[in-house]
C-alpha cells in the first residue's frame, strides 16, 4: 500500500509561455464530467493509508469554488499529515483559501517564478509583484502556514541581478517556509518553444542557480535537495516520497504513479478518460532499474541514499553493487559516504548527471 498519492488536476484559466505540462484551458461542462470521473477514482482508492497528498496540475485553483469543494470533499476519507494543493496568484481568492482550510490542507504552493513586473507579462502571468505579498499574507491570515513558492531563472532578458533581487525579496518574509528554484527549460509545444526563444548562456545559468543558493541560505533557508529549500524543518514530505523512492498513487489524466514494481502514466487524453476508456501506460521495472532509479532519485537529496534502506529493499550493499562508480567519484571528490548515506559533494551535485552515467553502467 502506498502513503503518498498524487492527484492531476488538469484545468488552467490560461497558459504560462514557459509551459508544456498535461493541461488544457478550464471548459464548465468539460469540468463537470471530469469531476465525475476523478470523484470515483479517489474514492476507489479510499482505504489506502494515505501519509501525503499533493493536487497539482494544471491549476487546480482554477476551479471554481463549488468545483473545488466536490474535489476536496471527495478527499475527505483520507487524513493526510502533509496536504498541499497547487495554487495560482489571480485566481486564489479569499473563500477558496477558507475552503482548502476547512478540508484541511495545509500547504499551498504558489506559482510565483518571478516578481519582476516586465518578466511577470512575458511569461504570459496576469497579476503584478505586489499581488504575490498580499496573497501570502491572506493565506497566512487565514490559517495556512506552510507557503511554498515556485521560482524560475534563466528568464528571457532576466539578468543575474533582477534575480537575485527576486530571490532576496521572497527569502526575507518570514511567511514563505520553502522555495524551489528550477532553471526555465524551453519545451517544444510552449509559447517560447513556439517562438524560438532562446535561453540564457549555460554559463550564466550555472551562476544564477549557486548565487541563487548563497542567497537562500545566507536567509535562512537550508537546501535538502537539488532545487529546494525550506525553514524551520518544512521540507516537502510528499516530494521526499519520490527522492526516496516510495511507492506513489498517481490520479487522474495526466497523472503517473509507481506501485508494486510498476511505474505507470495516465495519457492525457480527457475524452477517453471520462469515457472511461483510458488505459494507463506501464513499465515493469527490474531489480536494476530500481536499484539505479532510487540512486538517481536519492543523490538529489543533501542527505543522500540511506546504505541500510537500499539494503533492506534490495537485499544488496549499495557499495558492492555501485563500486566502481562510487569508487571513482569519491577518489574525484564528488561523492561521499557520510552517516550512513552515500550523497554528493556540493563539486558533485553540479555534475550529478555525468556520475549517473557511471552508475548507469
Amino acid at each position: 500500500m502506498s502513503n503518498a498519492m498524487y492527484i492531476h488536476v488538469p484545468f488552467c484559466d490560461s497558459i504560462c509561455a514557459y509551459c508544456d505540462f498535461e493541461r488544457c484551458k478550464k471548459h464548465p461542462l468539460l469540468t463537470s464530467r471530469w469531476l465525475d470521473v476523478i470523484i470515483k477514482d479517489i474514492q476507489d482508492r479510499k482505504n489506502e493509508p494515505i501519509q501525503t497528498l499533493y493536487i497539482g496540475g494544471g491549476t487546480p485553483t482554477s476551479l471554481s469554488y463549488d468545483e473545488l469543494e466536490i474535489l476536496l470533499s471527495a478527499c475527505d476519507c483520507f487524513k493526510p499529515v502533509e496536504y498541499t494543493i497547487e495554487a495560482n496568484i489571480e485566481n486564489l481568492t479569499k473563500d477558496k483559501i477558507m475552503l482548502l482550510k476547512e478540508h484541511g490542507v495545509n500547504r499551498i504552493s504558489l506559482g510565483v517564478q518571478s516578481l519582476n513586473d516586465h518578466l511577470i507579462q512575458i511569461i504570459e502571468r496576469h497579476h503584478s509583484a505586489s499581488d504575490i505579498f498580499s496573497k501570502i499574507d491572506e493565506i497566512h491570515a487565514c490559517g495556512i502556514e506552510n507557503i511554498s513558492v515556485d521560482m524560475i531563472y534563466g528568464l528571457p532578458t532576466q539578468s543575474l541581478d533582477i534575480w537575485l533581487a527576486d530571490l532576496k525579496q521572497i527569502a526575507s518574509n518570514k511567511k514563505i517556509s520553502h522555495v524551489s528554484i528550477y532553471s526555465l527549460t524551453i519545451e517544444e509545444n510552449s509559447a517560447f518553444g513556439r517562438k524560438k526563444i532562446e535561453k540564457v548562456s549555460d554559463e550564466l545559468d550555472e551562476k544564477m542557480y549557486f548565487e541563487g543558493i548563497r542567497v537562500l541560505e545566507s536567509f535562512g533557508f537550508e537546501q535538502y535537495e537539488i532545487s529546494n529549500f525550506c525553514r524551520y524543518g518544512r521540507y516537502s514530505r510528499h516530494n521526499s516520497a519520490y527522492w526516496k523512492y516510495d511507492d506513489f498513487i498517481g490520479i487522474g489524466a495526466g497523472a503517473y504513479g509507481k506501485e508494486e514494481h510498476i511505474y505507470y502514466h495516465w495519457p492525457f487524453r480527457l475524452n477517453d478518460y471520462i469515457k472511461g476508456t483510458l488505459k494507463r501506460e506501464e513499465t515493469k521495472l527490474t531489480k536494476a532499474d530500481e536499484m539505479f532509479e532510487m540512486i538517481m532519485m536519492g543523490l538529489r537529496m543533501k542527505q543522500g541514499v540511506s546504505l541500510e534502506r537500499f539494503n533492506l529493499v534490495f537485499h544488496e550493499d549499495l557499495r558492492k553493487v555501485f563500486h566502481e562508480a562510487i569508487e571513482k567519484h569519491v577518489r574525484s571528490n564528488h561523492l561521499e559516504i557520510m552517516n550512513g548515506h552515500l550523497r554528493c559533494t556540493c563539486e558533485g551535485w553540479a555534475i550529478l548527471n555525468s556520475i549517473l552515467i557511471d552508475f548507469m553502467e
